[in-house]
């Protein structure tokens, strides 16, 4: 299914309720950033300077709770989702108009048990990051 077709049966997050915008707020450890936010400008920039999309609304998830509430958040009410990491893919797939970024960028996190050659990370982590 190409992203044309998938994102004609989504709605646009420009017309979220304050309600619902304040309940999500509510249960997240994260932070909600709307267009009239202050942190909004800078927090829509991506490594591509000629991305420019304006999301409806950022949700920077601070944990794996975070992130399932977004998700819960957005399917709930059908809207255009994006997901950022890193924020280096070079189409800007990671940013989206009118729809919510799930940002995972804070959540970097990083665990190793060398006795069993296990490593766990999470997504907000970027090349040459150290805990």
């Amino acid at each position: 299914m190409d992203a044309v077709t998938f994102a004609e049966g989504l709605k646009s997050g420009r017309n979220l309720r304050a309600a619902d915008i304040a309940q999500l707020r509510k249960n997240l450890h994260g932070q909600v950033v709307l267009p009239e936010d202050h942190a909004y400008e800078n927090g829509r920039k991506v490594w591509n300077g000629t991305v420019d999309k304006r999301p409806a609304a950022i949700v920077y998830c601070t944990n794996t709770e975070d992130v399932i509430e977004a998700v819960n958040f957005t399917r709930l009410r059908q809207l255009l989702v994006a997901v950022r990491s890193g924020g280096h893919n070079v189409a800007g797939s990671s940013m989206c108009d009118d729809g919510v970024v799930i940002d995972l960028s804070r959540m970097k996190r990083i665990e190793i048990d060398p006795a069993r050659r296990i490593a766990r990370a999470e997504a907000g982590l970027t090349l040459g990051k150290r805990n």
